[in-house]
């Protein structure tokens, strides 16, 4: 898995996924049981290879923008984030 970070000034917080050649999600939900069951959040499932091909170019023009994240960073963000509750 990559982590790709968008350059500042600007926040990038896009929230789809292309599955395969004909599916893709898009909505408001994170990617959690928290967001799934608790919030008010959405996501919507799309079938259609056309509308993946766009999402895809969407993407891929976010990745252009982007840098990747050196994996050190995101070791280190993530053993942040697992002690976060302990500090």
């Amino acid at each position: 898995m990559k982590i790709w970070m968008y350059r500042r000034p600007y926040i990038l917080h896009s929230k789809s996924v292309t599955i395969d050649d004909e599916t893709a999600i898009i909505g408001s939900s994170n990617m959690d049981m928290r967001s799934f069951g608790l919030n008010m959040e959405i996501s919507m499932l799309v079938r259609g290879g056309e509308f993946v091909h766009e999402m895809r170019a969407v993407e891929q023009r976010h990745r252009d923008l982007s840098r990747e994240q050196p994996l050190r960073s995101a070791v280190l963000d993530n053993l942040a984030r697992l002690t976060s509750a302990l500090q």
